[in-house]
């Protein structure tokens, strides 16, 4: 299966996804490459800055709509056709799922017009990011990494987790599985050289598990931290 690109996610999902506590979400968190998510709109009133940035937020609302219909299509039927390898207890089950994702995306459609005029959602065109160094205390990216999207080889990865290390205090990624639901051969890699350029990091379980092996999430940092 190609990488899980079931948009639509929301904030009690992104808890568990990203192990976040009321400390973490009452600071300043970056989403990248969410797509159509619910965080953004969800956190509002509760994070004290919440920024989404995503290339896919150049396009215009019915624009963006259009593409994300057709993906979010596919993948479910792709999902439904392997449900086997799936895992949805803790959504009761798989028509739930897609439910939840569709209001999710809803959710988002509703504000992405407002959320672009108010800065909350950013485009970007590649791994530079437009924020100055540290400006928040969380960088959250899922469903982007480690999926062995084209393109993505390891050199990549590196690349793009320092630049999100370097405008965030931490950065944590969540899954780290390939498009097959196994671990992702470019982990190992990954990691080795983050620490050779004395990067922190650490992998951590987590409660989400709607893929059996993708229940941990890395942690990601470029000073000192601690480990809970």
């Amino acid at each position: 299966m190609s990488n899980l690109v079931l948009w639509g996610h929301h904030l009690d999902e992104y808890n568990e996804m990203f192990d976040l506590n009321s400390k973490d979400l009452s600071g300043r968190i970056l989403e990248f490459g969410s797509g159509p998510s619910a965080f953004n709109i969800q956190s509002n009133g509760v994070v004290q800055v919440c920024t989404s940035c995503d290339p896919l937020f150049a396009l215009d609302k019915a624009t963006l709509k259009s593409k994300s219909d057709l993906i979010f299509a596919d993948m479910a039927e792709k999902i439904s056709n392997d449900k086997d390898i799936f895992d949805f207890s803790s959504y009761g089950k798989l028509d739930n799922l897609l439910e939840k994702r569709r209001e999710g995306m809803a959710a988002f459609f509703a504000d992405y017009n407002t959320g672009k005029k108010e800065g909350r959602y950013v485009t970007v065109q590649d791994m530079e990011l437009p924020f100055a160094d540290f400006s928040f205390d969380l960088a959250l990216c899922s469903h982007y990494l480690f999926g062995e999207i084209e393109n993505q080889d390891v050199d990549f990865h590196v690349r793009m987790i320092k630049e999100l290390a370097r405008v965030a205090k931490e950065v944590r990624i969540f899954p780290l599985i390939d498009r097959y639901g196994t671990p992702s051969p470019f982990l190992g890699p990954v990691l080795l050289a983050l620490q050779q350029e004395n990067y922190g990091s650490e992998v951590k379980t987590v409660a989400y598990h709607l893929q059996p092996q993708g229940n941990a999430m890395l942690r990601v940092w470029a000073q000192q931290c601690q480990i809970e």
